[in-house]
């Protein structure tokens, strides 16, 4: 009996030791990838991991929550004073200052800003050393006449080594007015 008690013991303590898991679709996608060869070879960079999230959480913040919320005066506390920013509408604004002044300009267009922010993702180029997020949004605007819009937005921001948003590249895409 000791000696069926013994083995019991080795067989149990074997099965307890073995903490390897089956791979699974979850645990083949984490594993690093073979390097990848594109037909056309990217510009700036194809080489990004997940980056601080917190960054996200900034832009979301400063730029969608302040927007919707008209209240943007704290745009200097999260972007950097030469920030450049390309607008879904080809206009660009250079500096805090004028961004700024920019935004609050269209926001008296409307009455009301209701954004949804889709998707919110921040990466960091381990070949540049550059943190970037890119967020997917809607914002449904009502004008001054009453009028709505929809837009689906995509939002490219880089941040610099000080934590702040140096670069901005928008694109939309308008449905029809409601």
């Amino acid at each position: 009996m000791q000696k069926l008690f013994f083995v019991f013991c080795i067989v149990v303590l074997a099965i307890g030791c073995n903490n390897e898991k089956p791979a699974t679709a979850e645990t083949k996608a984490a594993t690093p990838q073979e390097p990848v060869t594109y037909a056309i070879t990217p510009s700036y960079s194809s080489s990004f991991e997940i980056g601080n999230a917190a960054y996200g959480a900034m832009i979301v913040k400063g730029s969608w929550k302040d927007w919707e919320d008209n209240t943007m005066d704290n745009m200097k506390s999260w972007c950097a004073d030469t920030i450049v920013a390309v607008m879904a509408d080809n206009m660009i604004a250079t500096g805090v200052d004028s961004l700024q002044a920019r935004w609050k300009r269209g926001r008296t267009s409307y009455t009301n800003v209701i954004d949804t922010v889709h998707s919110v993702i921040s990466v960091r180029s381990t070949d540049k050393n550059e943190n970037w997020v890119l967020i997917w949004a809607k914002e449904i605007n009502t004008n001054t006449k009453g009028v709505k819009d929809t837009t689906e937005l995509m939002e490219t921001w880089r941040i610099n080594k000080d934590g702040k948003a140096d670069w901005l590249l928008q694109y939309d895409r308008h449905h029809r007015k409601q």
